[in-house]
């Protein structure tokens, strides 16, 4: 795994997964957005480029990511208030995150089909990572397992009765949030290094 990639992935997960609850329903509704917004941004860099404005490209597209973002965020505030209300301003943290700005304003002069094929595996993988983050922290942290409920409310099924969670509460808290990311972090990389070492094994016979 690239030395770029692992600073990526840390310096986002610290900036935006480990300041947010940690419930499940909120990691989905942050990947959501942070898909879209690897989408709209990956295309606005070719929109941008085929209207000949590339020396406005970074206002450009920060604008564009901000406006996909506050749309999201009204769209969603319509049926799961509670839910931005919540998250506040971490959702206006993944536009101009440092995720977003290292992929989709790189390799600008590749095709856009191409140029979204890679973002979007980089998105989705990062998405993995995410989900994976949040579901553990709310069943083990917390004891719950949180999802879309009826009527504008955050369906919660308890798993664990609170006084049983013991030790793995910790999660439930910054410190262990830091200690959980570092465990997937390192998991992470681990498969991506047995994969990438198992596709150079290929490439050679």
């Amino acid at each position: 795994m690239k030395r770029r990639s692992i600073y990526v992935f840390l310096a986002t997960t610290l900036a935006i997964l480990v300041p947010s609850p940690g419930r499940f329903i909120y990691g989905i509704v942050l990947v959501l957005e942070l898909n879209l917004l690897m989408l709209v941004g990956t295309a606005s860099v070719s929109l941008i480029k085929k209207i000949k404005m590339e020396e406005m490209m970074t206002v450009c597209v920060i604008m564009f990511l901000l406006a996909t973002t506050i749309l999201f965020r009204q769209i969603f505030i319509i049926f799961q208030p509670e839910i931005i209300l919540t998250l506040g301003f971490i959702i206006f943290l993944i536009p101009v995150s440092l995720f977003m700005m290292g992929y989709i304003f790189s390799d600008s002069e590749k095709k856009l089909p191409e140029r979204l094929r890679r973002n979007m595996i980089h998105s989705l993988t990062y998405s993995v990572f995410a989900l994976l983050y949040f579901l553990l922290r709310d069943l083990i942290g917390f004891g719950t397992f949180t999802f879309f409920g009826k009527n504008h409310q955050i369906f919660e099924k308890v798993i664990i009765d609170s006084d049983k969670l013991g030790v793995g509460s910790i999660l439930a808290s910054i410190p262990g949030s830091l200690i959980l990311s570092a465990i997937l972090l390192y998991v992470y990389i681990f498969v991506r290094n047995k994969i990438d070492i198992y596709h150079k094994a290929e490439v050679s016979l």
